[in-house]
């Protein structure tokens, strides 16, 4: 099998674009006009996809020796793997034209779109990160390949919800022969991660010639604009011995600002707790529309509770007024009442750039002997506009400076010296994140026949992901609470109280300058001095590195009575290492969000492999085919020690066109170096033990040196079926079992609090406290998590001529879900985002294509039926909600494609047709109305495109 691709490891200086298109224009130059040609085989068992297009030039296959099999290493012409493969051809991801080809696989039924464009809103982490999450495990859970070897992952700082996963933005769309995809797991083949399958992206081998690419389009909004440039290329020398393949590519997807950029996004959908639902007769939990944030954008007046004053809220011009308080208010949102939202500003889509350049030579010295060099750098820039500041509580003393004098007179009358006002800062804008991705990455390797039946590959890889996340008018809680505290000077003026004689010494206090809140623009006419004091910037920086090598054979030995076995054998070591950097306000923990610690970690694994395809049967009375198949791997981690994963199947075709598949196997995932040595970060949140309840510092993310590997137990049942009397149609069902256990999470606090109560002095070690009262929680995450998921594959392919120059293809995929437990609650049918392994109960995609040597017109339907916002709703009285059901949806997706003249192409696409608005389905957590991981949120969108071949 061939493993041989990535790169000779580069970091470009300033100038990558237009150094990069220099050296792509003289390539392109000194190229002969000639077809178009690119190297790989079909996997044997597997259907040809439809085809999107015809067209006068496009790639023609040209002869291999080797076929890829992603579903075996063992594998070559005539066996079938008994592992599902399904593949998605060059074809489809020309005719979709995305701009990273997760747009492509995440439409895929079996996919979750986790870390994705809808995705990532609120994703500040790494808001331009696109991942392949197969069943909803987690990217972290499905592998991904490049040509068959590891690709260096994107590791962010901020890692809660961020997976140390390959970043799909990586790959340039248009240097793509196909993409094969195992559903299952494959750890025996391919080592730790395989858990819930792998992504193999194959990349052109060989090409003649020279494709040119642009196309741009908007949302029907006038917002979303994007555009992709694009260039690939290739040449061969030595007298066809020798090839190399070059592709540039420049893509942007512009930012949508915040959820008021949509009419269903005006109408403000939240869930609002009813914290009376005992007494008032309504729900727990309401879905409403109208919901804004309690904290007024003026200022509220909150405590103490027989203040005359409470729920007066301040105007600009120093005057006060009873707060509009909606009709439900659980202290974070309100039913009605005045304000805007709490996602105000904040972006609906992140506003993505990536830069690809991709560069593959190969040179046949002699059968024995082929050399290839590859080579390949990617920049990505992910920009998201953050929350805004929100105060739940200032403490605000009777000598404040701007206090109206209104107020300090209540405050006198009833004898007070201090209220509490709450405030969402709005006139200060929200933070600002610019997440940078840069990877150079590289690989050297040889290969070639032995002769026999024999062939052998061996390679080195570097890989390096260099993340950087700037941000700005980050807001501080300590420093606003010193600036807000404003007092008259003896000497006048108005200044910090913490700078005056005789308070105690606080570094902090250094350059203090006081802050008015009290009106809805208050604070945006302080000076530029006090704004920079309470609204800082700061940055974060990791260094991912990946070192491997493998070697690797594969045979056929000896034959049995029905054929020869074919067995595959070989070695792999691979290192890692990770250093996290960050600012000193981040590092000291001074932000409300974007804090981290420094830290360091490395590990190193020693593997090696056998698999063996055994054939039983061929051609006989009752078996047309009959094989057996098996792997096992042992790994030896510096972290974990030894660890042994298998995988045993079999492939049964008793007649013609009708083919039954089984496999069975042990799979891991080794930790993450993050979850082994990260100092985790400090969140403050209730936490209550034995009764008693307080507002503490929390860091349940301590990365624990002790955490055993995952483990999974995968089961896959599957038919295919290939009817001789119906040429060109094919059809596949598989049911898929994965039950994943000591999967690494944190504990949550209410689990811990409970845990000590309960007398558990393991929970309670991790608790600090002064006399009874919890001061401090500090806990490692653990091997405590369990997933166990089930449901259905099926497939269809049909290809046929309709006479006349006319063709016409269809491709479905579906995914049936019957099961998916997440510590023993069931998640299948659930359609909303707060929970990870949610996945609704049917996803399909159709698509019909018909096409002629000059036009093709393809139509798709993306499907996903009704399902629950949160299957834990209306199971108890606290979680009783009014509204919990999502409707099914469905989009309609039209592509297009006419050969103007000789090689000149044009396309036109049209997604999301009939404009169909995402079904509500909000999440309080993060303040999101609608789940961007399955519905649109973009609306209809144009595209237009030109491409040209040489």
């Amino acid at each position: 099998m061939k493993t041989l691709r990535k790169v000779a490891a580069f970091t470009p200086p300033r100038g990558t674009w237009k150094a990069t298109t220099a050296l792509v224009t003289s390539i392109v130059l000194s190229l002969p006009s000639a077809a178009n040609a690119s190297e790989g085989g079909q996997p044997d068992g597997m259907a040809a996809l439809p085809q999107a297009s015809t067209q006068a030039s496009a790639p023609e296959s040209a002869s291999s020796t080797d076929i890829i099999v992603t579903g075996s290493r063992a594998a070559a012409a005539g066996f079938s793997a008994p592992s599902a493969v399904s593949v998605i051809g060059a074809d489809i991801v020309d005719q979709q034209s995305p701009i990273s080809i997760a747009e492509v696989l995440q439409q895929e039924p079996a996919f979750k779109a986790t870390r994705s464009v809808g995705g990532n809103a609120n994703n500040f982490a790494s808001p331009g990160q696109a991942t392949a999450d197969l069943r909803g495990l987690g990217g972290q859970r499905t592998l991904v390949l490049v040509d068959g070897s590891r690709v260096v992952p994107q590791a962010s700082s901020v890692t809660t919800g961020s997976p140390v996963a390959t970043d799909l933005n990586v790959i340039p769309t248009n240097m793509i022969e196909r993409v094969e995809v195992v559903t299952g797991g494959a750890s025996a083949q391919y080592g730790s991660d395989a858990v819930a399958g792998v992504v193999n992206i194959l990349l052109k081998k060989k090409m003649t010639g020279i494709e040119l690419s642009a196309q741009t389009g908007i949302s029907q909004q006038g917002d979303n604009f994007r555009y992709k440039l694009g260039a690939v290329g290739g040449l061969s020398f030595g007298d066809g011995r020798g090839n190399i393949v070059v592709a540039v590519e420049k893509a942007r997807s512009d930012e949508i600002q915040d959820i008021y950029r949509r009419d269903w996004g005006r109408r403000e959908e939240m869930i609002v707790t009813n914290r009376a639902y005992l007494t008032n007769g309504l729900p727990a939990n309401i879905v409403a529309d109208g919901v804004r944030n309690s904290n007024s954008i003026g200022g509220r007046i909150i405590g103490p509770a027989n203040f005359s004053l409470r729920n007066y809220t301040f105007n600009d011009d120093g005057t006060i007024r009873p707060y509009q308080v909606g009709s439900v208010d659980d202290g974070t949102n309100q039913i009605g009442g005045e304000g805007l939202s709490r996602s105000k500003g904040s972006s609906l889509i992140p506003g993505i750039e990536r830069f690809v350049v991709h560069a593959l030579s190969s040179f046949e010295v002699s059968p024995a002997l082929n050399i290839t060099l590859s080579g390949g750098y990617s920049e990505t820039l992910g920009l998201f506009t953050g929350g805004l500041p929100n105060f739940a509580s200032f403490t605000i003393r009777n000598d404040n400076a701007f206090l109206p004098q209104a107020v300090k007179n209540a405050m006198a009358a009833q004898g007070l010296t201090s209220i509490t006002v709450a405030k969402g800062v709005y006139d200060v804008g929200n933070i600002n994140f610019r997440v940078k991705n840069k990877t150079p990455h590289g690989t050297i390797g040889v290969e070639g026949d032995l002769g026999n039946s024999w062939h052998y590959d061996a390679h080195y890889s570097y890989g390096e992901n260099q993340f950087r996340s700037d941000f700005s008018n980050n807001f501080s809680p300590a420093f606003w609470n010193l600036a807000v505290d404003a007092v008259t000077a003896p000497g006048g003026g108005i200044v910090c109280r913490s700078t005056l004689a005789g308070q105690p010494a606080n570094p902090l206090a250094a350059g203090c300058v006081p802050v008015n809140i009290f009106g809805p623009n208050a604070v945006s006419t302080q000076t530029p001095a006090a704004l920079a004091y309470v609204n800082r910037s700061d940055y974060h920086e990791v260094i991912y590195k990946q070192h491997a090598a493998s070697i690797n054979m594969r045979g056929e030995p000896f034959s049995t009575w029905a054929a020869p076995v074919a067995v595959a054998f070989g070695g792999e070591y691979r290192q890692e290492s990770q250093v996290l950097t960050a600012g000193p306000l981040a590092t000291a923990g001074r932000f409300a969000i974007g804090n981290v610690a420094p830290f360091s970690g490395k590990f190193n694994v020693k593997e090696g492999y056998v698999e063996a395809i055994v054939p039983l049967a061929r051609d006989l009375s009752f078996a047309r085919n009959l094989d057996l198949n098996g792997a096992i791997r042992y790994a030896d981690y510096s972290t974990a020690g030894g660890q042994t994963t298998w995988k045993v199947g079999g492939v049964y075709e008793p007649i013609q066109g009708l083919r039954f598949r089984v496999t069975r196997s042990k799979d891991i995932r080794a930790a993450a170096i993050y979850e082994l040595f990260s100092p985790g970060s400090f969140v403050n949140v209730p936490l209550t033990v034995n009764g008693v309840t307080a507002v503490i510092p929390q860091n349940r993310t301590v990365g624990n040196p002790d955490l055993r590997p995952e483990k999974a137990d995968t089961l896959t049942l599957g038919v295919v079926v290939q009817p001789a009397t119906l040429p060109g149609l094919r059809m596949s069902l598989d049911y898929y079992l994965i039950d994943l256990k000591d999967a690494i999470d944190s504990i949550t606090a209410a689990n811990i609090g409970n845990a000590c109560s309960a007398g558990d002095a393991q929970a309670c070690s991790y608790i600090t406290f002064s006399g009874a009262t919890p001061t401090r929680l500090v806990a490692p995450v653990q091997n405590i998590s369990q997933f166990k998921t089930s449901g259905l594959d099926m497939a269809l392919s049909y290809q046929a001529s309709l006479g006349g120059g006319v063709s016409m293809s269809t491709r479905f995929t579906g995914t049936y879900a019957l099961r998916s437990y997440i510590n023993g609650i069931d998640r299948s049918g659930e359609n909303g985002m707060g929970s990870l392994g949610s996945q609704p109960r049917f996803r399909g995609n159709l698509t019909q294509t018909f096409s002629t040597d000059a036009v093709s017109l393809s139509a798709q339907l993306l499907y996903i039926s009704k399902g629950k916002n949160d299957n834990q709703f209306d199971t108890i009285p606290a979680l009783t909600i009014n509204e919990n059901d999502i409707p099914a949806a469905a989009y309609v997706n039209l592509f297009s494609t006419i050969r103007v003249a000789g090689n000149f192409e044009l396309s036109a696409s049209v997604s999301n047709l009939l404009d169909k608005d995402p079904p509500s389905s909000p999440y309080a957590t993060q303040s999101q109305p609608v789940n961007g991981q399955l519905y649109d949120k973009i609306g209809r969108v144009f595209e237009v495109g030109a491409k040209v071949r040489f």
